[in-house]
């Protein structure tokens, strides 16, 4: 083989191996959230959220509330993952608190409802859908557990990770702990849904307002809620700025 021969086939080799870097590169961008890369599929997610829903109904005897899920719905309706199924429950528990599981799942706590306006509840919904589309909750597991583990949960050949899991969620561990970007993106996004669902864009700010005091005036209820949702004033001002735009 001639030198010109071997050196336009050097020069294939190394843009076909360029090509296929620059693939599995768009792959994994096409994984990504804005906080972080997601390597769960949103099918998997799903799975898992039956496993989990199962799993929480034993550890925490949720049950349906018609307010709660008709104010859900209406206003996962307006998310790009309103084609998906999502459940809403209540918690009996004292403690101001709610979160999203992954899966489509979101469980609120009574002592939150007894205390919170109709908008705020909205608020507090809408957040925790915003974690939801953003799939916050499978990026944490990403970080902690990697793919085959989860893979392994999701075709049922490691039960004790989906138990785990759970027992994370109900205790506030590392997949309930979202970062700053994370929190900052579930209100931006349960802003937008909960106003576009008619609920007044308000009731954020009223909300985390409220947090702010009841953190000064009865912290041992906002306790749960404060260790998976760092309230910042910055969170604050940027919600304001938000709803002022809309």
């Amino acid at each position: 083989m001639s030198k010109s021969m071997i050196h336009r086939a050097s020069g294939l080799a190394l843009r076909c191996l360029l090509l296929v870097h620059l693939c599995l590169l768009l792959a994994a961008c096409a994984a990504m959230g804005t906080s972080g890369i997601n390597l769960i599929s949103v099918e998997e997610e799903w799975e898992l959220g039956e496993q989990f829903e199962a799993e929480l109904a034993e550890e925490l005897d949720p049950y349906e509330d018609p307010m709660i899920s008709e104010m859900g719905q209406r206003i996962v309706a307006e998310t790009r993952k309103s084609e998906l199924p999502w459940r809403f429950y209540v918690v009996e528990d004292e403690s101001i608190n709610a979160f999203n599981v992954p899966g489509g799942l979101v469980y609120v706590h009574s002592g939150l409802i007894e205390v919170a306006s109709d908008a705020e509840i909205a608020a507090v919904i809408g957040h925790e859908i915003g974690h939801g589309v953003a799939r916050h909750g499978t990026q944490r597991m990403t970080q902690q557990y990697g793919l085959a583990i989860i893979a392994g949960a999701v075709l049922g050949e490691d039960p004790g990770v989906v138990g785990e899991i759970v027992g994370q969620i109900v205790a506030g561990g590392a997949i309930s702990q979202f970062s700053q970007a994370q929190e900052f993106e579930a209100d931006e996004l349960g802003v937008r849904y909960m106003h576009a669902a008619g609920y007044d864009p308000n009731g954020m700010i009223a909300l985390l307002e409220r947090f702010q005091e009841l953190q000064e005036t009865d912290p041992g209820r906002m306790e749960q809620f404060f260790a998976t949702h760092p309230a910042t004033d910055e969170r604050l001002e940027r919600v304001r700025d938000q709803v002022e735009g809309l």
